[in-house]
């Protein structure tokens, strides 16, 4: 026999007891995508806050910068050679605000889900193709405020745009900010690993500590290498339109500056810039190759090429039609091959290459980074 009327209407209703538990339910659910999304990104794999091993069955891990949409990333990929895309979209401001140029996220999570991990490069320069500006880390390191905000900047670029880290590509810094930048360098790591993130940067070559001039003396390379996951030393540029012609890499150095980082940082930490780029010095200056440049040079006009015994790189003299004279260096699958094989033969503790940069490059390029780091 069920309640009378009256029974019924002095009972109370479960109905909203079981509103606000679904409600609640529901809450707790959104709160805890909301924190996979924050952790592991939208898509793709989750960020661990490590980095991974490399790839391809090779022994060293292998990195890029990328300044746009490049299709040589798939050949790169094809050839299982590359791990990490750094990607150079990203400029700091003296107020520590962090802004975007030509930024192509859907190539970051494309990059992700086959396998690499991808880092924001972020330079001090008013905008990204602008000069290296070393007021504006002054700015940001003289500024307790400055320092903070940029710290808060860049992890917010990393987690809110779906990075594995940030990579720092600060130059011509002054040099009486070096114990401020790699004071900076700790506080931003501490923060990115709080988020299982990343971070790399990029340091100028040397063979000795502090260095020879100011841009080198920066770099603290001992106190960097204790708080950054990855060193990057630019070993390239030894030649260039300041002087007279000659090689980007010579073996010898790139090895020496490489050998003295290691008595100051972990090896696993440190990667060899190497260069996919050359020079062709002509009237008194020198204007950048792509090796897709030099080859279709080489093809139409049939010039000898040669290579310079210290440095493996091509180099070639030609005339033009207007009567200039023109001296290349460049590099070329010979030039790859022999500074790569450097890694296995006398540095094969050091943990890998890290290329400037992608786009132009011969597509065999690839296929021998993977083959010589596999051997």
């Amino acid at each position: 026999m069920g309640p009378t009327d009256d029974t019924a209407a002095r009972t109370p209703s479960r109905r909203p007891l079981l509103i606000l538990v679904l409600v609640a339910a529901l809450i707790i659910v959104v709160v805890g995508v909301i924190a996979l999304v924050t952790r592991h990104g939208a898509s793709g794999p989750p960020f661990t806050g490590r980095l991974d091993p490399p790839g391809g069955g090779r022994h060293q891990r292998v990195t890029a910068w990328l300044t746009s949409t490049s299709p040589s990333l798939e050949a790169a990929l094809a050839a299982r050679a590359l791990d990490e895309i750094d990607c150079d979209w990203y400029t700091i401001g003296a107020d520590g605000a962090v802004g975007a140029r030509a930024e192509n996220l859907g190539l970051v999570t494309r990059a992700r889900s086959r396998g690499l991990q991808a880092f924001a490069t972020v330079t001090n320069r008013p905008d990204s193709r602008g000069s290296f500006t070393g007021a504006i880390a002054r700015d940001i390191l003289s500024s307790p405020t400055t320092e903070r905000h940029a710290v808060q900047s860049l992890v917010q670029l990393a987690v809110g745009k779906g990075y594995d880290g940030i990579d720092i590509d600060w130059e011509l810094v002054p040099v009486a900010e070096r114990d401020a930048f790699s004071r900076f360098m700790g506080e931003l790591a501490a923060a990115l690993h709080g988020q299982h993130r990343l971070l790399s940067v990029a340091v100028f070559p040397k063979t000795s500590e502090p260095g020879r001039w100011d841009s080198q003396k920066v770099f603290d390379y001992k106190a960097l290498g204790a708080v950054v996951d990855e060193l990057k030393i630019m070993t390239y540029s030894y030649s260039g339109p300041w002087g007279t012609p000659g090689p980007q890499a010579p073996l010898a150095w790139t090895h020496e500056v490489l050998s003295f980082a290691s008595t100051l940082v972990p090896a696993r930490k440190i990667y060899m810039g190497l260069p996919f780029y050359g020079f062709d010095w002509h009237d008194g200056t020198a204007t950048a190759l792509r090796a897709a440049d030099v080859a279709a040079l080489v093809a139409a006009h049939h010039f000898p090429v040669t290579h310079d015994v210290a440095s493996g790189e091509a180099d070639l003299s030609y005339t033009d039609s207007q009567g200039r004279t023109h001296v290349l260096w460049f590099q070329d699958r010979r030039s790859i091959a022999a500074k790569v094989s450097l890694l296995p033969t006398e540095l094969p503790r050091i943990g890998g290459l890290a290329i400037w940069q992608l786009g132009g490059e011969d597509p065999g390029f690839w296929s021998i980074i993977e083959q010589t780091l596999t051997k």
